[in-house]
């Protein structure tokens, strides 16, 4: 019984060994002539066979038929008569009929079938990127089900998924951009992508530490040597909203090419500071647009081959961010306001910006490819804050940082067509980041603490001077990783089992620079992932798999008296059990995927924000506890004709506290509520349309619909029963945006309304100290000791976009 998979097999060629062929076939830059004519011959070869079978469309089982082979070899054939504009047109269904399109993706680090990979994987390619306008992270958190994404306040991400993963510094989840993880940019912007991928749970085997919640992949499109390309996209809305971007393939002779992408984006924003008047009568001369953002970036990739098994991809990325920080909303209670007004004294900025780059080398053997992906980067960041979030001068935060990111990843790779599947590597990383940053202490301090001085304070200089500055953050932080990791696969007949190991060795040390207290600690991890696949027929197959995964512990700045070292906290671990089902139905017109799972999470990370005594801010880390997560979530994709396409999700979170958990803050017993930051019920869905009009013109339009539940939050920590601040959650919020374009010859017009019902919502909002004072008091005339702060989404907005391609 043959165990090669797809219907290349009955056509004389394994999968492998076409792809394999077309690649040296590239290589010699015969690949269009040699593509085409091998798939005339194929068909040659099989035309007697199919004159009395019915062509089908492309299966994955192992044991195809002859009907299948013809099917595969006329389907291959219709599609790449086309032209390679159209076959860009639809991210999942292909110009011919209704059939959906196979998606391949690299979740594996290897390029497989996204239907035949035993665990949950969501995809958008590059075109879905632009159709569902998906901008920044928000956008992708919305689409998928049981992710919880947003751009912080501050610029940089809050990510769980399925519940793992926490908000703040505790992140969790990895991202990912051509195979290099980011550690400081990954909200930027990031165009001329082939696709995203999402991986839901412990990614530990392949990824390591900082992917126990998941990885989100940015796949960008590589250079192709075969001809020149480009776009220029101009975008323009409300709020003073511009957007450009340019995208080029340059073709450089031979097989060698490079890929250019570059972006400029403008948005004063909705948000606004009135600049108050203060409680002594005096007023500050502020930019309404408190909320005003400029970002600009570039990255540029090159690939050739050196001969015809030894190739490169090289890449230089650069972003630059000038844009606010922390212009949180303030909430009393959790009857939420949803105010688009932030009352600072001062418009707090982050300036950000970050040079990397990467080098991809890869041997091809018979069996094998040794793979080598050396990274670096750069970042600098310097940060403002108004901690006490009112016109008056209190309490402000100061906070720049450098961060250098140095990776270097080996990897082996079996390429040979047998029923064994196997890959090893080795990943080292060195990890430092620098903090100088202070809290500022003005002349309204007296409004916390009334031996300062007056409150409200005099008229005079001395309100907004710097009365002094307190060393909040002056460390430095070091963390290398080392690792080791195999993992393989084995088919045999409608079975596949697979499973592997990671030996991680992560060593964590920090030095609080003020005090001269340092800590260091280290770990070997352990890691393991097993999962087994059974292809029930043609079209569809079941699985289980069972994953681990873990975010290594370090320091948190402050030590307690009389200790020599810092305070630490631990690791975190998860262990994530799934079945899950990946279907087609309807002659491939409809795809169904579900998956159930229950995860283990172990020793949580959480950040947690508190006042000391004396007013000022204590910021750290701890490991509050265990929970229980389980879920469900399921995806459909329906070509219901050649013009209407419909997809839809759901996904489900049940996550407990296990018995005895207390809260680091008050000591009271939080067992059995579900930890911050996790969704209850999530669901997306899209109905898209396509037509061909008169004279050249083809129309798109795509209706798109995402409701997040009910989340919780971190009140859990802070709040007691009976107390002046009940506990309250994130309210649940459902977004609609509606988007037409034309496309006519190289010309695309395009009109989208983001947030069409001006839905407001928060998914960035927790508990924080009111250190503001007396200077700020609730609808009932009390100071409170807490406050609730959120970053307010994109309301409505209508964007105009028009494209050419050269």
């Amino acid at each position: 019984m043959s165990t090669q998979r797809g219907s290349f097999a009955r056509l004389g060629l394994t999968r492998a060994g076409y792809i394999k062929k077309l690649r040296r076939d590239r290589k010699n830059n015969q690949r269009g002539a040699a593509h085409h004519g091998e798939i005339k011959q194929m068909i040659s070869n099989v035309t007697a066979k199919c004159a009395r079978v019915r062509a089908e469309p492309f299966h994955w089982k192992t044991n195809v038929h002859a009907g299948s082979a013809c099917g595969m070899a006329v389907l291959v054939a219709s599609v790449m008569s086309l032209p390679p504009a159209l076959l860009l047109a639809s991210p999942a269904v292909m110009a011919q009929g209704s059939i959906l399109e196979e998606v391949l993706v690299t979740a594996r680090k290897r390029e497989e079938n996204v239907l035949e990979i035993p665990e949950s994987v969501s995809t958008f390619s590059g075109t879905m990127v632009e159709q569902a306008n998906i901008n920044g992270l928000e956008d992708i958190g919305l689409l998928v089900p049981n992710l919880f994404m947003s751009r912080r306040a501050d610029g940089f991400p809050n990510v769980s998924i399925r519940g793992l993963g926490g908000f703040g510094n505790t992140q969790g989840v990895g991202f990912y951009l051509d195979g290099v993880q980011m550690f400081s940019d990954a909200s930027s912007r990031f165009g001329d992508l082939e696709r995203i991928e999402v991986l839901k749970g412990p990614q530990g085997i392949l990824y390591g530490g900082a992917n126990i919640g998941g990885a989100i992949k940015f796949v960008a499109k590589r250079p192709d040597a075969e001809a020149f390309s480009s776009k220029v996209k101009f975008r323009a809305g409300e709020d003073d909203y511009y957007d450009v971007d340019l995208q080029a393939n340059i073709p450089l002779g031979g097989t060698w090419a490079a890929r250019v992408f570059g972006f400029f984006e403008t948005d004063d924003s909705f948000l606004v500071n009135p600049g108050s008047t203060r409680l002594n009568g005096g007023t500050s001369n502020l930019d309404k647009d408190v909320g005003e953002t400029e970002e600009f970036g570039f990255r540029v990739a090159v690939a050739g081959d050196f001969d015809e098994r030894f190739s490169v991809y090289a890449t230089v990325r650069y972003n630059e961010l000038d844009g606010p920080n922390n212009v949180w909303n303030r909430e009393f209670n959790g009857n939420f306001t949803y105010s688009d007004v932030v009352d600072t004294s001062f418009n707090p900025r982050h300036e950000r910006d970050t040079l990397a780059g990467s080098v991809e080398l890869a041997l091809e053997f018979d069996r094998f490819t040794i793979t080598s992906i050396t990274s670096y980067t750069e970042t600098n960041s310097d940060r403002e804050s108004d901690l006490d979030i009112s016109p008056e001068f209190i309490l402000d935060l100061f906070r720049p940082h450098r961060l250098n990111v140095l990776t270097e990843e080996l990897r082996f790779t079996s390429t040979d067509a047998g029923p064994w599947q196997w890959q090893a590597g080795v990943y080292f990383l060195e990890y430092r980041r620098k903090f100088d940053s202070d809290l500022l202490v003005r002349g309204g301090f007296s409004f916390l603490d009334p031996d300062f001085g007056p409150a409200p304070p005099l008229l005079d200089a001395t309100e907004s001077a710097l009365a002094v500055a307190l060393p909040f953050e002056d460390s430095h932080r070091e963390r290398e990783q080392y690792a080791g990791y195999a993992n393989s696969s084995y088919r045999w007949n409608d079975f596949e089992i697979a499973a592997g190991f990671r030996v991680d060795r992560w060593e964590a040390e920090r030095t609080n620079r003020d005090s001269g207290v340092s800590g260091r600690q280290a770990k070997t991890e352990l890691l393991g992932r097993a999962s087994l696949a059974w292809y029930v027929n043609d079209r569809s197959m079941l699985y289980a798999n069972a994953s681990q995964g873990f975010e290594p512990g370090d320091f948190n700045l402050t030590s307690f008296a009389g200790e020599s070292a810092l305070f630490a906290y631990g690791a975190e671990h998860a262990t994530q059990y799934e079945i899950g089902y990946k279907g087609r139905f309807l002659n491939d017109r409809l795809i169904f995927t579900a998956a159930g799972f229950l995860i283990d999470y172990r020793d949580r990370q959480f950040e947690l924000q508190a006042a000391a005594p004396d007013g000022t801010v204590i910021e750290g880390i701890v490991n509050v506890g265990d929970s229980e997560n389980w879920g469900a979530e399921a995806d459909v994709l329906f070509s219901i004709d050649e013009h209407w396409t419909l997809s839809a999700g759901f996904g489900y979170i049940d996550a407990e506290w296990d018995g005895g958990t207390v809260s680091p803050i008050t000591g009271l017993d939080i067992s059995g509520q579900t930890p911050p930051n996790t969704v209850d019920w999530s669901a997306t869905g899209a109905l898209d349309y396509t037509a061909e009009l008169r004279h050249e013109m083809r129309l798109h339009s795509r209706l798109q619909v995402r409701y997040k539940g009910e989340a919780s939050t971190n009140a859990q920590f802070f709040d007691a029963p009976g107390d002046d601040f009940p506990f309250w959650d994130n309210p649940d919020f459902t977004v609609v945006d509606l988007g037409a374009w034309i496309e006519w010859r190289n010309w695309e017009f395009g009109l989208h309304v983001e947030n069409l019902f001006d839905e407001e919502y928060y998914i960035d909002v927790q508990e924080f100290p009111n250190f503001g004072g007396t200077a700020v008091v609730n609808p009932a005339g009390v100071s409170p000791g807490a406050i609730i702060i959120g970053t307010l989404e994109q309301p409505r907005r209508v964007v105009g976009s028009i494209q050419y391609r050269f």
